[in-house]
């Protein structure tokens, strides 16, 4: 079977290792077909679709979106965009600025609870790529504050921890039309962080409402979901009628545990799950 890894992140946003090292990783794992979903940003696509064309690797350009969600979070998947989009690269980059304006306000929120870093050092980490929420975890590893990424963001960086910041500001609605109307098929990513995994008609709720937006698929499979998880999102998929995505959410040593390919207990996406996209795209043509 032709095995794919539909979710991943490189340098760009808040992954570890390049886009072309990425590439040649898929490539070791035995990787068929990868999407490149860093947060918010396409501008590492182009360096990794040309080394899948060295390498025989086929790279979906992809992007994942952060949107204005409760309880939980909500990040939106977009596959085959068009990397040329006009709309979709002034959407993204209106989720850029919020970002670059939510991390002095981090830097503020840290200082009250008592821990002195920079913004300075938080960019030296991002090697000047967009800062994420990962590259403020290092700094306080590195500084002693925490020790390890678990406890930076729980006690710091989670949603509801003290230096927590919302940079959300589109509605779902808003990002699947960027991702619609640039040609892309739009995947809920990782559901199990929407956190409504303990009222299931709630969950079954917010995945319709999500479709009627123009939602087209749900990550079932994903590193951070059990394979309970995956039997009742997979089941949710066949009732709606949506496309069954997966990924592994590889960050590299931002997420050491998780290794590309992985996607929960053993879980595979075939390649017939491109081939099902694909035919979405073209019959949006006809």
């Amino acid at each position: 079977m032709k095995r794919c890894d539909l979710h991943m992140h490189s340098t760009h946003s808040d992954g570890t290792v390049p886009p072309r090292e990425l590439v040649q990783l898929a490539k070791e794992a035995g990787l068929a077909c990868i999407a490149l979903t860093d947060h918010d940003t396409l501008d590492g696509v182009r360096e990794a679709q040309e080394e899948g064309r060295r390498l025989g690797v086929e790279v979906i350009p992809g992007v994942e979106i952060s949107v204005k969600f409760e309880p939980g979070t909500l990040h939106i998947l977009g596959y085959f965009v068009d990397l040329n989009s006009k709309e979709l690269a002034a959407g993204l980059e209106k989720v850029q600025q919020a970002r670059k304006e939510r991390n002095p306000k981090i830097i503020e929120l840290l200082r009250t609870s008592g821990v002195e870093i920079t913004l300075e050092e938080v960019e030296r980490e991002s090697n000047g790529g967009q800062i994420g929420r990962p590259h403020f975890a290092r700094v306080l590893i590195r500084k002693g504050y925490a020790k390890d990424s678990k406890e930076a963001f729980q006690k710091y960086l989670s949603k509801g921890a003290s230096a927590y910041v919302d940079k959300r500001n589109l509605t779902s609605q808003e990002a699947l039309d960027l991702i619609n109307r640039s040609g892309g098929v739009a995947s809920i990513a990782h559901p199990k962080q929407m956190k409504l995994d303990e009222t299931p008609s709630q969950l079954e709720a917010e995945v319709k409402r999500l479709k009627t937006e123009g939602m087209l698929g749900i990550e079932a499979y994903s590193s951070c979901q059990s394979r309970e998880e995956a039997s009742v999102y997979r089941a949710l998929a066949e009732r709606l009628g949506l496309l069954v995505t997966g990924g592994s959410d590889f960050h590299g040593s931002n997420k050491p545990n998780i290794r590309l390919g992985q996607m929960g207990q053993g879980a595979a996406i075939p390649y017939e799950t491109v081939d099902q996209m694909r035919k979405i795209i073209l019959d949006r043509k006809l």
